[in-house]
């Protein structure tokens, strides 16, 4: 099944709407890690313009851990997360290159299962691990 028709399917099972904005949202940020602003801007492209159903929806894709709200540099940026092989809705590691503006996901259960096993967290249910590094390029 191909990674998009997941996220459909999630919704359908649990007896939601799909509709065509979610599904144009999910489409959108496919591969991208893009804010607000960017996201009205391609949903427009598209024919959606209404932005109390696009704050609606997105806020939607979060609650069901579809998107995932990611803050780098006090920017809110949106992120598909269930399905995706470089993390899960939970467990986060970004990497924003300030030279290039660039976030890349990176890919490393060791770093997760270290945090979760450290003596500090005994005793506590880790509910999620987001892991955000700022970075310029060596000169």
């Amino acid at each position: 099944m191909e990674l998009k028709e997941q996220y459909f399917h999630k919704i359908r099972k649990n007896n939601m709407r799909l509709t065509k904005n979610r599904i144009a949202m999910i489409e959108i940020l496919e591969n991208e890690h893009l804010t607000f602003k960017e996201i009205q801007r391609e949903l427009a492209r598209r024919g959606f313009y209404n932005v109390s159903t696009i704050y609606n929806n997105l806020e939607f894709l979060v609650e069901q851990k579809i998107v995932v709200e990611l803050y780098i540099n006090d920017t809110k940026y949106y992120d598909l997360a269930m399905g995706n092989p470089m993390h899960s809705a939970d467990s986060h590691i970004h990497i924003m290159n300030k030279d290039t503006n660039t976030i890349t996901e990176v890919n490393s259960p060791d770093i997760f299962e270290y945090i979760t096993n450290h003596k500090n967290f005994e005793g506590l249910n880790l509910e999620q691990i987001r892991i955000t590094i700022n970075a310029r390029n060596k000169k």
